[in-house]
């Protein structure tokens, strides 16, 4: 039986003031928006959030202190959660989402990912 290993990041890192750059193991990168991993945020809340809008965005509206808007989203701290995944801490306070490895790579828009 052949056990495939699954991808996991080499280095994560700021690429811009709104991006994150993530090189995976065998070498892939893959470039986060901040606000669509804010949008995406795995967590419990969020995801009931995203169910209750019409459009399935989060309602940031809701999270985010008046003086944030959603473009200036970003984290103020990442954090290791084990050896399987991230935890950001969102500048709206927002900071119990999870988000497993799998799960970033899953999200990776590029065309290798992504195919149209």
């Amino acid at each position: 039986m052949e056990i495939k290993l699954k991808s996991k990041p080499k280095e994560i890192a700021d690429f811009s003031d709104t991006a994150l750059m993530i090189t995976w193991d065998e070498g892939h990168e893959s470039l986060y928006i901040y606000e669509d991993l804010r949008q995406a945020c795995p967590c419990a809340r969020c995801n009931e959030l995203r169910k209750s809008t019409k459009t399935g965005k989060l309602p940031f509206k809701r999270a985010i202190p008046l003086e944030t808007k959603s473009a200036n989203i970003k984290p103020k701290a990442i954090e290791a959660v084990g050896l399987y995944a991230i935890r950001f801490k969102w500048n709206d306070g927002h900071d119990t989402g999870i988000y497993t490895f799998d799960f970033l790579r899953k999200l990776c828009t590029c065309e290798q990912c992504q195919p149209v």
